[in-house]
């Protein structure tokens, strides 16, 4: 109840502190000059306002002490023990929701006021203080002093307590908040990255696939009427192409429900798979000229890439080459990853058109940055057309 309905509980101590104070003013032994309705009035105002501060003293702890001190000291006399509650009660809250320094100043500052009002009672006697027996005058005011330095002094102690223990929860919170901040955002970077990797062996998949069928297709219409055999044996290529993209597409959206260390070796897309590759290309008219040195990286991932930028730069000289020129694609794993394919033709707007937001050349980047390396494309001296791959090895000693 106490953490659930807090406002409630300060309506209670304050109407609690109220009840408790307003017997004590009234029944004083004596009673200011100027008359009884003005000290009830003046009375009743000051025990309101203090009230009011009491029940919003969590926002503002440190005004309500001061307005709440500044209210009460005039009554300090008439109630000193009651009336201590209500400042005894700010110097708490700023204990508990502000910080401990604030309330030791504010302790000290309440200790010193209240002995300069207890010196002017015993050595000035102002109208307005009631007066104690003779010979008790000494005596009630050092008891007075001592129980409102008490009460203060247990306030403080008590609201550092619960103060330190409400910080240090609530920097635990904050703590666990910024966890849960930090790991949504890993792990919507994490999408994003599963996203942008998905997507570029979509890509790779689809543009190889589609412009192996409809070079079959092609050639499969062109020698359909004279050279029936071979339009035959074009359209079974077909459809082994077709079903092994299918199957590649397949283990593409496996890579959804699985790890990425175990979707990378199940792709078959690896240093072994890259002479399959290249019989494709050669097996519709293409021909490709392959170099194989060193021995596979034992990174799967480094595998992926390789293959990935072989398949889309021998997609590309497929699509963009005016005629089958001879395509080099030499693959060096030694202490650096090294591909290089070279197409002795120029590149040029094939019918199928260019890739509108070239997504072949930014995945292939992408591909190489995923793994520290770099990925050039574009024409050399000679004027053939060249990719080049270069990604960072483990360093054998």
């Amino acid at each position: 109840m106490w953490q659930r309905h807090p406002r409630l509980v300060d309506v209670l101590v304050a109407l609690t502190w109220i009840l408790l104070a307003t017997p004590s003013l009234l029944v004083a032994r004596s009673v200011p000059t100027f008359g009884w309705p003005p000290l009830v009035v003046f009375v009743v105002v000051v025990l309101l306002v203090a009230a009011c501060l009491v029940v919003f003293r969590r926002r503002r702890p440190v005004l309500a002490f001061v307005i709440t001190f500044v209210a009460t000291l005039p009554l300090i006399a008439l109630a000193p023990d009651l009336l201590s509650l209500a400042v005894s009660f700010c110097v708490f809250a700023i204990a508990v929701h502000d910080s401990a320094r604030r309330a030791w100043i504010a302790v000290g500052a309440a200790t010193v006021v209240t002995v300069a009002v207890w010196v002017t009672y015993l050595f000035v006697d102002p109208p307005f203080l009631m007066s104690p027996p003779e010979g008790s005058r000494v005596g009630t005011a050092f008891t007075y002093a001592v129980t409102s330095l008490l009460v203060l002094l247990v306030a403080v102690f008590w609201g550092q307590s619960l103060g330190n223990r409400k910080r240090y929860i609530e920097g635990l919170l904050d703590h666990a908040r910024h966890l849960e901040r930090e790991r949504d955002q890993q792990a919507q970077l994490a999408a994003l990255a599963e996203r942008s990797r998905i997507a570029r062996d979509v890509h790779d998949i689809v543009s190889h696939s589609l412009s192996v069928i409809v070079r079959l297709s092609d050639g499969a219409e062109a020698v359909f009427e004279t050279e029936p055999r071979l339009a035959r044996e074009a359209i079974g290529q077909l459809g082994g192409v077709a079903r092994s993209s299918l199957t590649e597409m397949r283990r593409v959206m496996g890579m959804l429900e699985s790890t990425p260390g175990s979707a990378s070796s199940q792709l078959g897309t690896g240093f072994d798979d890259i002479p399959r590759l290249v019989e494709v290309y050669r097996g519709i008219g293409l021909p490709v000229e392959l170099t194989l040195k060193g021995e596979a990286p034992s990174q799967s991932g480094v595998q992926v890439a390789v293959f990935r930028v072989i398949q889309e730069a021998l997609t590309n000289a497929l699509r963009h080459a005016s005629a089958p020129n001879l395509v080099e694609v030499l693959v060096d794993s030694g202490d650096d990853v090294t591909v290089i394919v070279r197409n002795d033709g120029a590149p040029s707007r094939a019918r199928l058109g260019d890739d509108p937001v070239g997504r072949g050349l930014v995945g292939m980047r992408e591909r190489a940055a995923l793994y520290g390396g770099t990925l050039t494309a574009g024409p050399e001296d000679d004027g053939r057309w060249a990719v080049r791959l270069m990604l960072p090895g483990e360093r054998r000693s």
